[in-house]
């Protein structure tokens, strides 16, 4: 068999007399100099199919390419490119989604909850604590109407206007159980605690189950926490007409600090509310649909070509999604470019053996590459992901992008984690020296 154990040994003749003469040990050419070969990492079983592709920053020179064009399921690497969409759209250090209270003139029995894409206004009081750091809190919403209703008249009727988001709340390539085992809520401008059951992380009966009617609930919620002023009042959902006032309102922390906690904790729905509002902004429906062409248009601004890329949501939850390496990885060196409109996404990515989801990774003898590998990790059934930017032992900065994938007779599973670790800790080894 050609390239079996036989090569390389000298074999003894069948009339030989006495003892054979020792046959020689296989040799291996040596490496081409200045040469830091990632084939043997790369050929773990444990990554299934492989797809891989490797920049260095500095040059732009493609340092590995496997499969680097072909697609790919994505998983939760997906969210780099909705980062890089809000990013270019939106003034992300200022921008804050408003949930507001609106009066009618003419209708002085008559409020509006006006939701404006805020997944993380909050049901908690006092004490507890939301997932989501300083959210803004409902009943914060109540006390201000509470205290700035001047009228004798009793609210009897409260209109939940949910329609700064358009099309449909829950995406079709979801699974339903997605939302009942708490990985996405349904996508509606108007929700309490990204629709959560019980948001509060300090509580033993926390419980991230999602419901089939955030808006709903949220109605409910808010007409108990105006007291008496609501207690006969009826919840409708409707739109707040042109005429209508505001009275109060509450805004959420800025996208800047969405973007950071979206990626660190991969939260999905997030995500998808971080979406929303950069198409918007651009001019397009707050949908599912405005998320492939929005952040397609985003990568030919910054010279990316966009082959391959199938955007069904903007999370990477949905299996449908494909996006290919090179996308990703020439995606991750305009980040990091501190001169690019990208760089504050460097800042968003989790650090190895430090933060966000890879503060636990890179252990044993990977642990070199600690707090010199930064990346966004993925995973949905028959796929890992992993992409980033990584600061390399040489002192070369390289921009990455690793999918690992069930298939060729291979299956990935949980030590796949630790074998795409071992390929990026292996990228850090090598740095501008890096071959296949």
């Amino acid at each position: 068999m050609a390239g079996s154990l036989l090569f390389g040994l000298s074999a003894t003749p069948a009339f030989a007399v006495g003892s054979p003469s020792p046959s020689p040990s296989p040799t291996k050419s040596p490496a081409a100099p200045g040469v830091c070969s990632a084939k043997t990492a790369i050929s773990n079983p444990a990554l299934g199919r492989f797809y891989g592709y490797v920049i260095d920053v500095a040059t732009g020179k493609t340092l590995l390419d496997v499969r680097g064009a072909e697609q790919t399921p994505s998983a939760s690497v997906l969210k780099v490119l909705t980062a890089a969409t809000a990013l270019t759209k939106l003034p992300v250090e200022t921008y804050r989604a408003k949930t507001s209270v609106l009066t009618i003139p003419g209708q002085p029995s008559t409020i509006v909850l006006r939701g404006g894409g805020d997944f993380s206004l909050s049901q908690l009081t006092k004490d507890s604590r939301s997932a989501y750091t300083a959210a803004p809190r409902l009943e914060t919403l109540a006390t201000n109407v509470l205290n700035k209703w001047s009228s004798d008249t009793e609210i009897t009727k409260i209109i939940l206007d949910s329609s700064f988001f358009t099309g449909p709340n829950y995406n079709p390539f979801w699974k339903a159980s997605d939302r009942t085992n708490g990985y996405i809520s349904n996508i509606t401008a108007l929700q309490l605690d990204s629709d959560r059951t019980n948001g509060d992380i300090t509580s033993l009966a926390y419980d991230g189950y999602r419901s089939t009617d955030p808006v709903g609930k949220t109605g409910a919620l808010f007409k108990k926490a105006l007291k008496a002023l609501a207690a006969n009042a009826t919840v409708v959902v409707g739109t707040a007409p042109k005429s209508a006032v505001e009275l109060t309102s509450v805004s959420s922390q800025p996208m800047d600090f969405w973007l950071h906690h979206a990626m660190m904790a991969s939260d999905n729905t997030e995500t998808e509310f971080i979406a929303r509002h950069a198409a918007i902004a651009a001019g397009l429906p707050g949908s599912f649909d405005s998320v492939e062409p929005l952040t397609k248009k985003v990568l030919e601004s910054l010279s990316i070509d966009s082959t391959g890329l199938v955007m069904k949501d903007a999370s990477g939850l949905a299996q449908a999604n494909r996006v290919t390496p090179q996308i990703i990885a020439h995606l991750m060196a305009s980040a990091a470019d501190p001169t690019s409109t990208l760089a504050p996404l460097e800042t968003y990515l989790p650090v190895a053996g430090k933060s966000g989801t890879l503060a636990g990774r890179f252990n044993g003898v990977n642990a070199v590459a600690k707090n010199s590998v930064k990346g966004k990790s993925g995973f949905i059934p028959g796929l890992y992901s992993l992409a980033g930017i990584i600061d390399a032992k040489d002192g070369t900065r390289l921009a990455y992008a690793m999918f690992a994938r069930s298939a060729d007779g291979k299956q990935v599973g949980w030590a796949t984690r630790g074998a795409l670790d071992t390929v990026a800790t292996r990228f850090f080894v090598c740095g501008a020296k890096l071959t296949k």
